[in-house]
């Protein structure tokens, strides 16, 4: 092998490896960023599913933040007597 083509050689070798290491860093971030939207959409839909069922008890119990409004805590956490 020649001479004058070993370090276009090595260059192109190392461009290579950089340019598959940028692609499969993409392709993580993408990976990542889809589980991410998932998850923040299961949160959102836990989050109004538990704000409805608490809404739910407040309003069967009959405590729509008479008692807890006055002593500072909401009608969830207000302690049963």
């Amino acid at each position: 092998m020649k001479k004058e083509l070993i370090f276009p050689l090595i260059a192109g070798l190392i461009l290579g490896v950089l340019v598959m290491l940028f692609w499969q860093l993409n392709a993580k971030l993408n990976t990542s960023s889809a589980r991410l939207a998932q998850l923040e959409q299961a949160t959102n839909s836990n989050t109004q599913a538990v704000s409805e069922i608490v809404g739910f008890i407040n309003q069967a119990t009959g405590q729509n933040g008479q008692n807890g409004a006055a002593n500072g805590q909401t009608p969830a956490t207000t302690p049963a007597q």
